[in-house]
């Protein structure tokens, strides 16, 4: 699933790749990894989320954004946040709007992303390796 002569197939061939090369460098691409799937949900909230065409541009879809949160040193994190001009998120997404409608576009995109999570795992941190290898190469 990776470049030429890289394998990936499951949960423990990354964490050997993570094991061999740097701790550093380890952390970095997990941080990176972790924010590419928070980025992957903040658009699948983004295009559940109902649309008001009365409301301007800060409106609820644009203010659905993926945010690095600060971890320690083994935990890295990265949230899906909603500005605070979007305040009635919390209304729609439980059914308290104006309209009684659950919308749940948070929930949604979660449970969507849930069964295919190790896929979509591997595949952002195979992307995302093979751009650090990349890198490494073109600077050496």
């Amino acid at each position: 699933m990776a470049g030429p002569g890289i394998t990936i197939r499951g949960i423990s061939d990354v964490n050997a790749i993570l094991s061999q090369i740097a701790p550093r460098e380890g952390i970095n691409l997990m941080r990176a990894t972790v924010h590419d799937i928070a980025l992957q949900l903040a658009k699948s909230a983004k295009d559940k989320a109902p649309d008001d065409p009365s409301t301007g541009p800060p409106d609820l879809k644009s203010s659905i954004k993926a945010k690095r949160t600060r971890g320690t040193r083994q935990r890295v994190g990265s949230d899906v946040v909603v500005a605070s001009s979007a305040y009635y998120w919390r209304f729609l997404e439980y059914g308290d709007g104006p309209d009684n409608v659950e919308h749940a576009m948070f929930l949604n995109a979660l449970q969507e992303m849930r069964p295919e999570m190790d896929r979509v795992y591997l595949e952002a941190f195979a992307k995302k390796l093979i751009a650090r290898l990349k890198r490494a190469r073109n600077k050496a």
